[in-house]
Order: C-alpha cells, then sequence, then structure tokens
C-alpha cells in the first residue's frame, strides 16, 4: 500500500479507522497480559511475606532444673569412693561428703573433688562448702550437691523447623 498525503488524505482516514477497530483487541490482550502477571506477582509477594514472618521468629530454649535424689547420691558415693582409698565419701541429705583425715592425702582429696562433675551423665554439681585446713577434726573436706539440668529447645515456626 502506497500513502500519497496530498492526493489521497481520504485512503489515509480509510486506514486509521481500520486500524481502530482493531485497538479494543489488542487493548484487551494487553489487559489479560498485565492481569496474569499482577496475580503471579502478588502470590510471589505473598509467599516471601510469610517467609520472612517465619525467619523471624526466634528458637526458644528453657533450662529445666530438678533436685538429684538421694539414690543418685549414693550412687555416685560409690563410684567416687572407689577412685582413693584413703578419700571418705558418703552420701548425706542434701548432697556428698568428701573428705580427709590426714593433711598428706590434699592431692587424693583434690583428685576425687574434680573428679565428681567427670564421672556424671546428666547431673550438674555444685559445690555447697569447701574447707581445705583445720575443718573440725578433718584435714579437707566439701560437700557437693547435684542438680540435673535439662535444654528444652522450640525451633522457629509451628513445625518446629
Amino acid at each position: 500500500m502506497k500513502l500519497d498525503f496530498k492526493t489521497d488524505s481520504s485512503l489515509l482516514m480509510t486506514e486509521v479507522s481500520r486500524m481502530l477497530g482493531l485497538a479494543p483487541i489488542f487493548t484487551m490482550m494487553i489487559a489479560v497480559i498485565m492481569l496474569v502477571l499482577l496475580v503471579f506477582s502478588v502470590q510471589d509477594f505473598m509467599t516471601e511475606a510469610q517467609k520472612e514472618k517465619k525467619s523471624l521468629e526466634l528458637p526458644s530454649f528453657t533450662l529445666n532444673k530438678s533436685p538429684v535424689g538421694k539414690k543418685i547420691y549414693e550412687d555416685y558415693s560409690v563410684v567416687l569412693a572407689r577412685l582413693s582409698p584413703h578419700v571418705a565419701v558418703s552420701p548425706e541429705k542434701d548432697g556428698i561428703r568428701i573428705s580427709i583425715t590426714d593433711p598428706a592425702r590434699y592431692a587424693e582429696f583434690m583428685f576425687v573433688l574434680n573428679s565428681v562433675q567427670g564421672v556424671s551423665k546428666d547431673v550438674v554439681w555444685t559445690a555447697k562448702e569447701i574447707c581445705l585446713a583445720d575443718c573440725g577434726g578433718t584435714a579437707s573436706t566439701a560437700l557437693v550437691s547435684g542438680i540435673i539440668e535439662k535444654v528444652d529447645v522450640k525451633l522457629r515456626g509451628p513445625e518446629n523447623e
């Protein structure tokens, strides 16, 4: 098609009006494409927002402490008594008493005292009292008591991811 603007101006108007008939169809196609892109964009935005919200939740840790029973004190005192025959190890109501009467056995006393935590699996030991010299009839004495600590962990999200 050849357009001559000087002589065939009516032909130009015919072509423009013919093209205007296709404009609603092109507009509708572009609108449908834009709608599809909008739906996918909103869906991606919502997915990312949920992931970000879940990642902001921090894990929680709780430390549960429970006292040790008399049976555990008796069991551990038997084990600790085997470490040295010169160190007296006896269970008490609220702990384990470790003592020596001869000051020359101080190294063995310290060995048994330091071994208390080493022979324990789930018990955390703390010293309630320690006397290292001239302790009312004994050379050195210590009273250690134990607690059982358990850490409960709740990870992020309701699914514990």
